[in-house]
């Protein structure tokens, strides 16, 4: 019936209404709870700082101490109690009530010892396993993450195939405000040459800022190589030398990306040996439309500049964009008949809606076409063909811009096809002598830096001692893969290069090494493996990541490693605290009794009290003034007993992980927000515990009390 009655919403009217009222009265017993904990804070500090004062030898630095302190603070610490006790003028002080109440609990000295022992193992038990908690948590995330890799997302493709991680997206993440670094990283496999060994090794090509600022490391031995090339700089023009590429005879042009070179048409046909890709536009870079194969009659196209494809050609890498800060390669722009490739290498025409062979303008690399030229210019060469038409390949054209070139290698000539009216099609090669092969191995354009920065378990791997590792020289080549360079089918092989290792990794568990950027970027790479992003701050972490998500990106961060140990720890603290809540509930109840026996025993002293002039209220006050000694102080007590305890084990188990190599762990933590809370909590629980014997003491009546036996 009384639910049901609460219940009735004719009602609640009502019961709002005298809640509103009943508010001013909330805030005012609240204020004077708060303020009776501050006031206990306050003496139960001068009553510890006695306890000091009390200890040989430390004793007198103590008290010397005390009294600068009474001197300095003491007029201020006695008016600031004053002001806490305002609109109390015409009751007792409730500093002399909790005065009181500790010679009270003094005149029981074993019971109350008793009571705060059992009430400090009780908050000791929760502490302690609470502090293990957070100490073997931290523990962890210090060593999956370090503070800036909080701040730090990786970005990669993702399941987007179509999307590469290439200069242009680069720039995009480069622009975000909130970063305070933009780092590219190619990951290759390298081919390691040591002793007469040779194994493949996980190797990356980084900046030395990723090394410093990118990873979480510990170096054993060394430092990081010198070189921080990155595509947030403009391309090291040492690699131009006097108007030339580095290591090549082909001269640099200046222009502009999908600037057209000359104004005349080319007629040219496409290289017979395998299928040439089309591109969308004339950069290895854009869509590819698909395949393209010779024809009869050749095609007609325009120069173009474009993205380049070095070392493929030396056409692929012979102008230089100032403006974009690229350089250029050759390419022809021409509309091509579109086929597309079967898994078996055969070659379907792509149909229109209409059932025709589809043909679209597009690009192809000037390494993949033969380009016609008259008659009379195959005299030049000292080849007569009759009605034939000579073609030169682009390894030809290249070679003769370099003066004697007809001389420096012997021609053969084969008919390639034979068109409607009988002409031939003859190909201009190079005898088997002198014939170019196609590029199988990539060389370095320019000789990379040499220096390496090795894992300890790299070390492991090739037998070399950590001591004597500084200095050691290994030689690797690496695999590049079609992902990372679009020019290339499947896989490709570099030349083998001498490294240095200059520094040492402290990870035994993972086989791999770090070079400069610019050793492998140089190579002709287009795409990249990933980027790495590093925020000024970590709260811009997860709109910076939904930002680039938009983008079609993927990111990931420790900061998702460190929410997912957080959440496990914070399920079993939770579960930790309710064990320790078990012995905090029977420590509470050995308090309860405590108080209920001395109401008992100073049954007849109060109703003295009350008879002497001490209203009801003060008499609830200085009971709860008892309860709330006994709580706080078992809470402090059982911060220290908890705390120590955990000491305690961290040094045994360190001392066994010392022995078997590992360094010291600290096993436990306490935040400080979590010892304000357990203090919070010891004084609520001691005023809880407190409630019931100091009502029936306010409610005893004077006569009944002194008539008490």
């Amino acid at each position: 019936m009384e639910v049901k009655k609460s219940l009735n919403i004719k009602d609640w009217p009502g019961k709002i209404k005298n809640f509103i009222k009943s508010i001013p009265s909330i805030i005012h017993t609240t204020y004077l709870f708060m303020t009776f904990f501050i006031i206990l804070l306050i003496f139960l500090f001068e009553k510890v700082y006695g306890l000091f004062e009390r200890i040989p030898i430390f004793g007198g630095l103590f008290k010397a101490a005390n009294v600068f302190w009474k001197n300095k603070m003491g007029k201020f610490i006695t008016t600031f109690i004053s002001k806490l006790e305002g609109g109390r003028s015409s009751q007792v002080e409730r500093i002399y009530l909790i005065k009181l109440a500790y010679k009270n609990m003094m005149i029981k000295k074993t019971r109350s010892f008793i009571t705060i022992f059992g009430m400090s193992v009780g908050v000791g038990a929760i502490v302690l396993l609470l502090s293990f908690g957070y100490g073997v948590e931290r523990l962890i995330i210090n060593k999956v993450a370090g503070l800036n890799e909080l701040k730090m997302v990786d970005i990669s493709a993702g399941e987007n195939t179509a999307l590469r991680l290439n200069q242009d997206v680069f720039n995009k993440i480069n622009k975000i405000k909130e970063k305070s670094l933009a780092m590219p990283i190619i990951s290759v496999v390298g081919r390691i040459n040591y002793n007469r060994a040779q194994t493949d090794i996980l190797a990356y090509a980084v900046p030395k800022d990723y090394l410093l600022h990118g990873i979480n490391i510990k170096f054993l031995k060394g430092k990081p190589f010198a070189n921080n090339t990155s595509l947030n700089e403009k391309l090291s023009l040492n690699f131009i030398e006097n108007g030339q590429v580095a290591g090549s005879e082909t001269k640099i042009e200046y222009g502009t990306i999908n600037e057209r070179i000359i104004k005349e048409g080319i007629s040219f046909n496409l290289n017979p040996e395998k299928a040439v890709m089309i591109w969308e536009n004339c950069s290895t870079t854009s869509k590819m439309i698909g395949y393209g194969t010779r024809i009869v009659g050749g095609y007609t196209g325009y120069q173009y500049w474009g993205s380049d494809y070095y070392p493929f050609s030396q056409n692929g890498r012979v102008g230089f964009d100032q403006k974009n800060n690229t350089y250029l390669g050759k390419w022809i722009k021409a509309k091509f008949p579109i086929f597309e490739k079967k898994a078996d290498g055969v070659l379907i025409p792509t149909l229109d809606n209409n059932g025709v062979q589809r043909w679209d303008e597009g690009c192809v690399a000037q390494k993949d076409i033969n380009i016609l030229v008259s008659e009379e210019f195959g005299s030049v060469l000292g080849i007569s063909t009759g009605s034939a038409e000579v073609v030169f390949t682009d390894d030809v054209l290249a070679a003769t811009d370099s003066a004697d070139a007809s001389s420096s290698a012997i021609y053969g000539e084969s008919v390639v096809a034979t068109d409607e009216a009988g002409i031939e099609t003859v190909s201009l090669q190079a005898s088997a002598s002198a014939q170019k092969k196609q590029v199988e191995t990539l060389k370095f354009a320019h000789k990379p830096d040499g220096e390496a920065v090795v894992s300890s378990g790299f070390l492991n791997l090739l037998s070399i001692n950590v001591n004597k590792a500084i200095g050691t020289t290994f030689k690797s080549s690496f695999i590049i893969v079609k992902s990372l360079m679009p020019d290339i089918e499947g896989k490709v092989l570099t030349s083998e290069v001498e490294y240095k290792i200059i520094g040492v990794i402290d990870d035994t568990d993972n086989t791999y090494f770090y070079v400069p950027f610019s050793d492998i970027q140089r190579l002709g790479i287009k795409n990249f493996s990933q980027f790495k992003l590093v925020l000024s701050n970590q709260k811009d972490l997860p709109k910076i990541r939904k930002d680039i998500e938009t983008m079609g990106l993927r990111t990931s961060s420790t900061y998702d490693t460190v929410k997912q140990i957080e959440s496990l720890f914070a399920n079993l603290r939770l579960l930790l605290a309710v064990l320790g809540m078990v012995a905090l509930g029977v420590a509470s109840l050995g308090m309860f009794n405590t108080l209920t026996v001395s109401l008992l025993e100073r049954t007849r002293e109060t109703g003295g009290m009350k008879a002497i002039g001490m209203v009801s209220d003060e008499v609830q006050d200085l009971f709860l003034a008892e309860a709330m000694i006994m709580g706080l102080s078992g809470g402090i007590g059982g911060l220290i007993f908890g705390f120590l305890i955990g000491e305690v084990f961290s040094i045994l188990i360190s001392i066994v992980a010392i022995s078997k190599g590992q360094g010291f762990l600290q096993l436990n933590y306490l935040p400080p927000y979590f010892v304000a809370f357990i203090i919070i909590c010891a004084f609520v629980v001691g005023l809880l515990t407190g409630l019931y014997p100091a009502y029936r003491a306010k409610k005893t009546s004077a006569l009944n009390a002194l008539r008490y036996e």
